[in-house]
């Protein structure tokens, strides 16, 4: 459109600038999925966003069942037990497929880092309680990120 309208070749100009845009959009727009799943970048995440869903699904179940249980009428019994059979069905399914998503060696390494960051946040937590209630004159550094370093790491600093 700014290509100026006296410009001779203007017509081939814009051919090719419309071809060079509708190749990059469908040949490299509909190649890159294939791409990152044969690289192995795609099917980590796929992975990863099961897992997470799977056990947001069994923490909700467990607390139905939990509701449940508290929540049963003796007059209702049989409708509370009905219930609660169906939903813990799903929550051995559910756990199954935990257990198998579980076995990657790649969300094995994602489960372990995020352990370590709960942890963490937990030691962080404490001291601050610690400090906040005045039993800590000064805020400590977190001793677990020493110990959650690699061996090589530790050894090099030491």
């Amino acid at each position: 459109m700014s290509v100026p309208a006296n410009l001779p070749g203007k017509e081939e100009i814009i051919a090719n600038v419309f071809g060079a845009v509708l190749f990059t959009l469908l040949v490299q727009g509909l190649t890159t999925k294939s791409l990152l799943e044969k690289l192995g970048l795609l099917d980590h995440q796929t992975l990863l966003q099961t897992y997470t869903e799977a056990t947001a699904r069994r923490e909700a179940l467990q607390r139905v069942l939990q509701h449940l249980e508290v929540n049963s009428d003796p007059g209702t019994a049989g409708d509370y037990s009905d219930l609660a059979v169906l939903v813990q069905a799903e929550l051995n399914r559910l756990e199954a497929e935990i257990d198998q998503l579980q076995q990657h060696p790649q969300l094995q390494a994602v489960s372990r880092q995020q352990l370590h960051e709960e942890l963490l946040a937990i030691e962080a937590g404490t001291y601050a309680e610690l400090l906040r209630d005045g039993r800590l004159d000064h805020q400590l550094s977190p001793l677990l990120q020493d110990v959650f370093k690699p061996e090589e790491q530790r050894s090099a600093k030491g």
